[in-house]
């Protein structure tokens, strides 16, 4: 705590190369990036701690979460198994899970089949190995293999707090804000306590974001473009829906190129750049995903395998349109549930009461971002001081937009099948800067220094109490129903 007041004094502004794009990366800025958190700087007094903070509760939540019991975790894990033990991808409705399964029969959506493995296998190639050399059984294996997503999970609230310090350096209370809403958000920590490919595409994607910020910021350079590429390959061979990603980098280039023209001159050699830089950033990943689309346009005649999906019972019969989506009350409320709570596929929902204190507090912050967009846009006009530099503002249009195509992704997903808040996880980072940039700006000096203990303190009392009036009684109450359905 004494470090996160300390934070509200150092109050420093952002090296120059933020406010100037054009401008050569400061040496320091890259050493910092480089050498990662243990040079996280007059921040590392709370960055540290919170760090261990949150590797302790994810630990915490590996052991208290039964086997089996996350959303897909059966399907998953078999997956990582079949690959370990040389079986090949598989082929949907050809795989069958074996019969020690059955007691998580209730969490698999079309048992006795193994639907994950019309996914790309890059997250359980990458642990089958880890399976192979693991002893014990499957529940043992299981606890083993959910550290890695632990891992994960650890690198994503880094990125979060190296994201915040690039766009707002001089904001304090993003800075931690930022870091503490992803560690402490409770679905995201449910994905980075069970074994699901979900944290993957989650880590790989605000890995994207964080470079895309930087390329925005100061310049995409070839080797920052390759690297664009190369994690975008790896979200697609993770999860298909990592496409969504591809308008955003899209986005980012073309408006760096735009800013950039004129300084270059020659239109001949712009368009060399623009047309260069598409390629490395959008091309080659498609490009390296199209063995995947080949195979499952020969298997299930689409290259994604939705079709195949549509015609599993347990899928197809819960699609809806966009317009029964849109129109539909329930639709909107689930997917605040599923935000916040639901854990355990959906078996420990949060009390009315509890949800609607989560959905007032989280509402108002996110209507002060709104409220600040607004007063922007309006700032020239009126002749109002901007509260936003411009590299700030360009900032935060590219992270909405991520925001906004991932939003269209859980649409999407619900044309197929029922949908879930969960496909927005991989824009967290995002989410946290929506809800948490107009407190920031719109806070009275006066209430600075407390600002970051009090959204800590109402952070951790909210997982503490999701955990002790839901998810243990679930668990371990009266019968233990959560571990092995009846």
């Amino acid at each position: 705590m004494a470090g996160l007041a300390r934070l509200h004094g150092s109050g420093r502004r952002g090296p120059e190369w933020l406010q100037a794009p054009t401008a050569r990366i400061h040496p320091r800025a890259v050493a910092h990036a480089v050498v990662g958190l243990w040079a996280a700087g007059g921040d590392r007094d709370w960055l540290r701690p919170l760090l261990l903070l949150f590797l302790c509760k994810q630990l915490l939540l590996v052991a208290l979460f039964g086997a089996f019991t996350g959303h897909d975790e059966v399907d998953h894990y078999w997956y990582i198994a079949r690959i370990g033990a040389g079986d090949g991808l598989g082929v949907v409705g050809e795989v069958t899970l074996p019969p020690e399964t059955r007691p998580y029969r209730g969490y698999v959506a079309d048992y006795p089949n193994n639907a994950e493995v019309i996914q790309p296998p890059l997250y359980h190639a990458v642990l089958a190995p880890l399976w192979r050399v693991l002893h014990g059984g499957a529940i043992d294996r299981l606890f083993v293999l959910r550290l890695f997503s632990v891992a994960l999970g650890l690198g994503v609230v880094w990125i979060a707090y190296l994201t915040a310090k690039m766009l707002f350096p001089e904001s304090p209370f993003l800075r931690a804000g930022v870091p503490l809403f992803v560690a402490f958000q409770p679905q995201l920590s449910f994905e980075a306590a069970i074994v699901n490919h979900d944290i993957l595409v989650i880590a790989l994607f605000s890995l994207l974001m964080y470079v895309l910020l930087k390329g925005l910021g100061s310049g995409f350079s070839t080797r920052r473009e390759i690297a664009v590429g190369l994690v975008t390959a790896a979200g697609l061979w993770t999860k298909l829906s990592f496409g969504l990603a591809i308008p955003v980098i899209v986005l980012a280039v073309v408006w760096t190129w735009w800013d950039n023209r004129r300084r270059w001159g020659d239109a001949v050699w712009a368009l060399h750049w623009l047309v260069g830089s598409l390629f490395l950033t959008v091309a080659v990943p498609l490009l390296l995903i199209s063995p995947w689309f080949l195979r499952s346009f020969w298997l299930y005649g689409d290259p994604t395998g939705s079709q195949r999906l549509r015609q599993i019972q347990e899928f197809g019969n819960s699609a809806s349109t966009y317009q029964e989506m849109f129109t539909t009350p329930a639709f909107w409320r689930e997917r605040l549930e599923d935000f916040w709570g639901n854990y355990g596929w959906r078996n420990i929902p949060y009390d009315a009461g509890f949800s609607q204190v989560i959905w007032v507090v989280w509402g108002l912050a996110v209507a002060l971002g709104v409220f600040l967009v607004a007063r922007e846009i309006l700032a020239r006009p009126f002749g109002w001081p901007p509260l936003l530099s411009r590299n700030q503002v360009r900032g935060m249009t590219v992270v909405a937009t991520s925001v906004g195509m991932l939003a269209f992704g859980v649409l999407y997903v619900g044309t197929i099948q029922f949908t879930q808040s969960r496909f927005i996880f991989p824009a967290m980072i995002g989410v946290a800067l929506i809800s948490l940039l107009g407190i920031d700006r719109f806070l009275p000096p006066r209430a600075r220094p407390v600002a970051t203990p009090v959204l800590l303190a109402v952070l951790m009392v909210f997982n503490v109490v999701a955990l002790v009036r839901f998810v243990i009684p679930f668990y371990y109450g009266p019968g233990g129903g959560g571990v092995l359905l009846p």
